[in-house]
């Protein structure tokens, strides 16, 4: 009921903030598309549904014997037909798997024909005793296949059953399975969804076809992470690789649509329980969920309530390395994660039909991601070796931190089929907001840490060389490589060894970040009507109206107080041994976690902040934070308003029974207002002067899309398509404001006035579906980009300097994406009895890339595309028993495009591969046990400069997995 009230509040608001003649335009228009909606005619209109047992099977074909006209259910598996004249028909319906079906109809002028629910049949004794036995809920593959064998456009779909059949437990896990798609981790889960080789936020993910807020970065990205959205809230995935005019334009590499479970067609419940363990953090992980919902006997009115929430302990190992060029390693950090995640998700659906015209629903949603963080890191410093005493400097860092993203969402809307056209609307809100917990208090929400050092550690000089920019660790010779077989061959002096009696308290850190992001309205109206019955047209517009609010500062306080610097031994009764201290980077085979001594415990450090903060022992130390007083965090603090208007309009020409055309455009204008801060310090003003700072833009994006569909044969598509998509700026890039240094004459800050990226993208793709449920398909994909984004550092003048040596972001000369993608899916049927279960899904892709970046000699790679992307499924399938192992491999890619041009200044995010594995089993008809792993390879995570011999990052994440039961009534 709250998330109702939020909702209703957040839309009748947002409304009144409109101006007059705002609202009397979309007033106009709704009224001037409902008359043309009711006008009368002598033609008629049909509307049904297509199911199987209780189910809507989505993807169907509905012909009109004897006309031009066919329809594909939606994901409700509801068809209809407009502008048909009085008379009697023939229906007919196909579906991949079933028996084709045929009823006749009779039509009379000015009335909607409600054909009741068609109930289709197995094609085979094997699909029947599925269809029998699993309920239907077990074939997700014919209904994500048939929905992409009929669509005009470049389109893979996954079902809720299908998503059910694997260990996938957040949304951006569910579709790394999909042929191009990869995700990218946050400790160990999916969290951003890319595709095509493109970053991730080059991609648009949406919700109900609604792009949500992305507040969730601590940065200023626009991609969007979905950790926090369970996958029990979804019933299909749709990945939209060539758009059409009725979807959101802003999406280079794809647009990747999650919509919500919907009312069933009768009285459902479902409910599940897990539980499991994780290995690295050695505790429990814990999941249920149930799902309720029913339609009145009249079919009037509908719901559906889902609630999910899983809990998990998790941990991770980590190493950095910290370097300067080719330099060696100055600074190498071991960082142990400890923590528990709790994900929540609501899912609300209701809807109402008064009579046959007419359909009204509204949908509630909410996700929750809190993360309790324990970490503890020591920092190794080579950099302050001492040579004449073979020893060094260990740093050791205790944090705490509560991780907070929310997400509402709210939408109302409705469908009205006419004589002549349907008419869709809706009208949203929705609001994420990522922020820190109540850690130290409510008054410092922050990511904590409390610092302390410990001098006089033996080190084995062996490892280390000062070659004019101070000590350095090298484990080779050749320039910085780190060897993993002997990187900890420091640990050899049997005085490398942490102590609570010498480790001294420096510097208490309270990091900063609070990013809020709403969608106050998005409003969408559409109309489809047909001019015959070979051509139809579909016209509509979408208004969102979005702001954006972050801060964001990063505090050191130093000891300033009478008493001597406290000890870590000082607050001995809250230290304890670190956890998994003694399994730390067991992966390497070492024992250096045997030599990390006492660590202080959340307890411990929320004691010390209470002792020393308030009292003047502490005193905020400007020089080292990163605070708008001085200049810092410019970049992430600003408020965005921003408002997307477009419109679209777009024809479907049936050419020929083989040959279909589906042509338009989409026109969206952007208007974005960035307000942030402008910081100089120049002679006149030593200390630095703040100011604020306001930049508008505004541009227009033409969006042309054509898509041609041949099917020489009813079980064969080719495909090919001409598209033209943009992206967004970040919003970190757009920030207003930047930092002068007259001392250096350096300026480092954003820039509002640089350009969306646009692609021209064109797509061809072949498939050939055999058997039931059989497909393979193959195609290529060439994109040419302009205004790729990238940081540049130049010289130049600005604000009045001259000779600045100026970063920022910039627009980059033209870039080309080429690939090839090639899938297959076969179930092994025609083997004999037991064997006949086996099947195998695979697919790959294969892209290439290049990209220029001013100043920099030769070209490279556009970020985060890896050459290779490939998914493998061996499952067994047979009754009551359905086995799945799922194997997924990234291929390196580029993360960050290093200042010197050189490769081994690049950043790299490694190659990556991940196992899992699924079991469920049917012990009754509401009954089914389940077990699932993940991450069986346990293979590192990894980031490099240039090659994986000079290691920027390396994580492990350890095995986890659970068992349950899932009751369905």
């Amino acid at each position: 009921m709250s998330i109702y009230i939020h909702f209703c509040s957040e839309i009748f608001t947002n409304i009144n903030n409109l101006t007059e003649m705002e609202k009397n335009r979309f007033l106009i228009y709704v009224v001037f598309l409902f008359v043309s909606l009711t006008a009368a005619g002598q033609k008629g209109a049909i509307k049904g549904k297509v199911f199987d047992g209780a189910f809507p099977l989505p993807g169907a074909i509905v012909q009109l014997n004897g006309t031009q006209k066919s329809a594909s259910t939606d994901f409700e598996g509801s068809y209809n037909f407009t502008g048909v004249d009085s008379g009697t028909y023939e229906i007919s319906v196909t579906y991949v798997g079933y028996q084709k079906y045929t009823q006749t109809i009779t039509i009379e002028p000015g009335k909607v024909t409600v054909i009741p629910g068609i109930l289709l049949s197995a094609s085979s004794n094997d699909l029947d005793e599925v269809v029998v036995k699993e309920h239907s809920r077990r074939l997700s593959e014919a209904k994500a296949l048939n929905i992409q064998k009929n669509a005009i456009n470049l389109v893979n779909v996954i079902a809720a059953d299908g998503i059910g059949k694997l260990p996938d437990r957040n949304a951006a896990e569910a579709v790394q399975r999909v042929p191009g798609v990869s995700i990218e981790r946050d400790q160990g889960e999916g969290r951003y969804v890319a595709v095509r080789g493109l970053p991730a936020e080059w991609s648009s993910t949406t919700m109900n076809g609604n792009r949500i807020p992305t507040a969730a970065d601590e940065g200023a990205s626009r991609a969007t992470a979905f950790d926090f959205f369970p996958t029990e809230m979804i019933g299909y995935v749709e990945v939209s690789k060539a758009l059409t005019p009725d979807i959101d334009g802003d999406a280079l590499g794809g647009s990747v649509n999650f919509v919500t479970k919907t009312a069933p067609s009768k009285f459902t419940v479902d409910a599940s329980l897990g539980l499991g363990y994780n290995a690295k953090s050695d505790k429990g992980v814990y999941s249920g969920s149930v799902l309720v919902g029913d339609k009145s006997k009249n079919g009037k009115f509908g719901y559906i309530v889902n609630f999910s929430q899983w809990n998990r302990n998790w941990a991770s190992d980590n190493f950095e390395a910290r370097r300067s060029g080719d330099e060696g390693v100055y600074r190498l950090e071991l960082r142990d994660y400890t923590g528990v995640r709790k994900t929540t998700g609501f899912n609300g659906g209701f809807e109402f039909n008064p009579n046959e015209r007419n359909k009204f629903y509204v949908k509630l949603n909410y996700g929750k991601l809190l993360d309790e963080e324990t970490h503890f890191k020591h920092r190794i410093r080579f950099d302050k070796f001492n040579t004449a005493t073979n020893t060094g400097r260990i740093e050791l860092q205790n944090i705490y931190n509560e991780l907070n993203f929310d997400f509402y969402g709210g939408e109302v809307g409705g469908k009205h089929i006419g004589n002549k056209g349907v008419f869709t609307w809706s009208l949203a809100t929705y609001s994420t907001q990522f922020y820190y917990g109540n850690v130290p208090d409510k008054q410092n929400n922050s990511y904590y840490s409390v610092f302390f050092k410990q001098d006089g550690v033996g080190f084995d000089p062996a490892y280390i060389q000062n070659k004019g920019n101070g000590p350095r660790a090298y484990w080779d010779s050749d320039g910085g490589y780190m060897n993993p077989d002997n990187m900890f061959g420091y640990l050899s002096n049997s005085n490398f060894q942490d102590s609570a009696n010498l480790m001294n308290f420096t510097t208490l850190e309270l990091y900063k970040v609070g990013v809020k992001e709403r969608d106050n309205i998005v409003a969408a109206v559409n109309y489809e009507f047909d001019v015959n019955e070979s051509l139809k047209l579909k016209v509509g517009g979408k208004f969102l109206d979005k702001d954006r609010i972050a801060t964001f500062s990063d505090e050191f306080y130093n000891w300033t107080g009478a008493a001597a610097v406290p000890k870590l031994s000082d607050y001995g009764q809250y230290n304890i041994l670190q956890p998994g201290r003694t399994d730390y980077l067991k992966e390497l085979n070492t024992n250096i976690g045997n030599s990390f001594g006492a660590v202080l415990s959340p307890t411990g450090m929320n004691q010390f902040y209470k002792d020393n903060f308030f009292n003047g022992n502490l005193t905020l130390s400007e020089s080292d934070s990163e605070i708008l007083e001085n200049g810092g965090g410019l970049g992430r603090n600003f408020n965005v308003d921003e408002t997307h208007a477009s419109a679209y309009g777009m024809a479907t020409y049936k050419i020929s029974d083989k040959l279909t055309f589906l042509g338009g455009m989409r026109a969206t204008n952007t208007n974005t207002k960035v307000s942030g801060y402008q910081f100089d310090v120049t002679p006149e003003n030593p200390d630095g002067v703040l100011s604020k700072v306001t930049k508008t833009k505004s541009y227009l994006s033409l969006l042309p899309m054509l898509h041609l569909k041949y099917t020489p044969e009813e079980n064969t598509n080719l495909r090919l398509a001409a598209t033209r998509t943009f992206t967004r700026p970040d919003f970190g890039y757009l920030a207003p404001g930047g930092t002068y240094l007259a001392a250096d004459n350096e300026y480092d800050g954003g820039n509002p006035n640089v350009n969306p990226t646009y692609s021209y993208n064109f797509d061809v793709m072949g498939e050939h579906y055999f058997g039931r449920l059989d497909v393979v398909s193959a195609g290529l994909f060439y994109k040419v980009i302009t205004d790729p984004i990238f940081m540049d550092t130049k010289q130049g003048d600005i604000n009045g300097h001259t000779g600045v040596e100026i970063s920022q972001p910039m627009n980059g000369d033209n870039a080309w994406l080429f690939g090839a993608e090639v899938s297959g899916n076969k179930k092994f049927d025609f083997l004999p009895g037991f064997l006949n279960g086996f099947g195998v899904q695979a697919n790959y892709t294969f892209t290439k890339s290049k990209m220029t970046i001013p100043g920099r000699a030769g070209t490279t790679s556009l970020p985060r595309q890896g050459d290779h992307l490939a998914n493998l499924q061996l499952y067994y399938e047979k009754g009551r028993v359905n086995v799945r192992a799922a194997y997924n491999f990234k291929s390196k890619y580029i993360t960050e495009h290093g200042t010197s041009g050189l490769k081994r200044d690049d950043v790299y995010y490694g190659a990556y591969s991940a196992l899992d594995a699924n079991l469920t089993f049917k012990i009754s008809d509401h009954f089914t046990i389940f077990a699932e792993a993940n991450n069986l390879l346990n293979d590192k995570l990894e980031y490099y400069y240039g090659d994986d011999s000079r290691p920027k990052q390396v994580e492990f994440y350890g095995i986890r997995g659970q068992m349950g039961i899932k009751w369905s009534l």
